[in-house]
């Protein structure tokens, strides 16, 4: 990966900016398909922003742990 990859990688990590979401571009593709089905289940399950929110960083967090053991796709 170079560094000016890596540089929007981690831009687009911290500033979720609606008017410029271009994530099949920096990660590749199917990355907004998958995202839009997350969102659509946590609508499903009628979280509160709250219970989602957290939901989503306890799912960082396992596949953050699992990674260590797994060999997890990295683009």
């Amino acid at each position: 990966m170079n560094k000016d990859n890596e540089t929007a990688r981690e831009s687009y990590l911290r500033e979720f900016n609606r008017m410029n979401n271009q994530i099949d571009d920096i990660f590749g593709k199917g990355t907004v398909e998958v995202g839009d089905k997350i969102v659509e289940l946590l609508k499903k399950e009628d979280l509160t922003h709250d219970g989602a929110y957290a939901s989503l960083q306890y799912a960082y967090n396992k596949i953050k742990y699992e990674s260590n053991f797994l060999k997890l796709k990295r683009a």
